[in-house]
This record gives C-alpha cells, sequence and structure tokens, in this order.
C-alpha cells in the first residue's frame, strides 16, 4: 500500500523537482489517479512509488 505524504508546492515545476520527473510525467500521473491533489496539499506517495517501480523496470507505464 502506497504511503500518504503530503507536500504543498507552488506550481508544476516544483512539484516535478520534488518527485524527480518532467512536467509531462507529471500531467500522466495526474490524468490517469496515481497523483491526487487535496487542495493545495499533494499525496505524492503513491506517485513516488510508481516513479520507483516504473525505474526498476526502465520505463514509466501509461
Amino acid at each position: 500500500m502506497a504511503d500518504h505524504e503530503e507536500v504543498v508546492v507552488a506550481d508544476s515545476q516544483e512539484l516535478g523537482s520534488v518527485l524527480g520527473c518532467s512536467e509531462d510525467v507529471l500531467a500522466d500521473l495526474k490524468n490517469s489517479g496515481v497523483l491526487a491533489s487535496n487542495g493545495e496539499a499533494w499525496n505524492v506517495g503513491p506517485a513516488r512509488e510508481y516513479l520507483r517501480d516504473a525505474a526498476w523496470a526502465d520505463e514509466v507505464w501509461f
């Protein structure tokens, strides 16, 4: 199960820095429901797990 880890960021560039991915990947994560916001806070736990698994498999799945 994914960790519930919330961060507050100013924009998608800063959110990309937190997760270590591009804005294009962020858009895909948001559209697929892996990355969700709660007002100004973003729950990045599931996205971190997804990106870790994708890096292990050497690709991003969408």
